[in-house]
């Protein structure tokens, strides 16, 4: 697996949301279902729409942009974690109110409304995870490490268990991350990943492994999709990019609207 896309899962090119934020959002998903809050930030038209709280930033200008999104996704509570690379995830059982930033977890999951869950991202994948029958969100940090954790099978299988079993109704988006192209490790990446492993550093598509691995959990192809926006290359450069050199953070949101 390197740049080129091997998978059967269809890919798709999020879209700016129009809001008082800079969000972009997985267009097919808005058409369907108007009670799903979903997408990524990015820097914005000033280029400054960093939400990272450990890039020495002053935290008063930091924090208000998290308040900014939160008004705008007009949701009583928005969480967030330290994330650690791990297969962790928090169920949300309620809501909270403000801003309410947890430990050690890298996947968050709720079937309750008027809350905003997010992951923080700078190449690693946003894993969007949506059951539109039983109305149930989980959203995911997928780096590597976290990927050879089983960070998205535990996701889907928290998921499953919240639509009794019924994997195949799920639907699975990795957003914007760092493409294939653009992302070489060392030959120990590719054995923890399980892939063939390369006598030097080579290439490896993160999102097309994540894609199997959501396939081999239970998902349909039919229902994965993956953006085509790269936080390295893309044209404009509208992400914050790990390996760019940049300290920024964009965060993937993920809800269910009250009402």
């Amino acid at each position: 697996m390197t740049g080129v896309r091997t998978s059967a899962a269809s890919r798709v090119r999020e879209i700016d949301a129009g809001l008082d934020v800079p969000l972009r959002m997985h267009p097919d998903w808005a058409d369907r279902w108007d009670w799903l809050i979903q997408g990524t930030t990015w820097r914005g038209a000033a280029g400054d729409f960093d939400l990272g709280l450990s890039g020495g930033q002053p935290v008063g200008a930091v924090l208000d942009r998290w308040r900014s999104l939160q008004r705008t996704l007009r949701t009583g509570g928005i969480v967030h974690s330290r994330q650690l690379h791990r297969a962790a995830v928090r169920i949300h059982a309620q809501a909270t109110q403000g801003l309410a930033i947890l430990d050690g977890f890298d996947g968050h999951h709720t079937a309750g409304s008027d809350l905003a869950l997010t992951v923080s991202v700078a190449d690693c994948i946003p894993v969007s995870i949506v059951d539109p029958v039983a109305r149930t969100v989980t959203l995911l940090h997928a780096g590597w490490r976290g990927v050879a954790a089983g960070i998205i099978e535990r996701g889907i299988t928290i998921a499953s268990r919240a639509a009794n079993g019924a994997t195949a109704r799920l639907h699975v988006h990795f957003g914007p991350a760092i493409c294939g192209e653009c992302y070489e490790v060392g030959p120990e990446v590719h054995e923890q990943l399980g892939l063939p492993v390369p006598a030097s550093p080579g290439p490896v598509d993160l999102r097309e492994v994540g894609v199997a691995r959501a396939a081999g959990a239970g998902a349909l192809n039919a229902a994965i999709t993956v953006s085509e926006l790269c936080t390295r290359c893309e044209s404009g450069r509208p992400f914050y990019s790990h390996r760019a050199g940049e300290a920024g953070r964009q965060m993937a949101v993920l809800g269910i609207r009250t009402g």
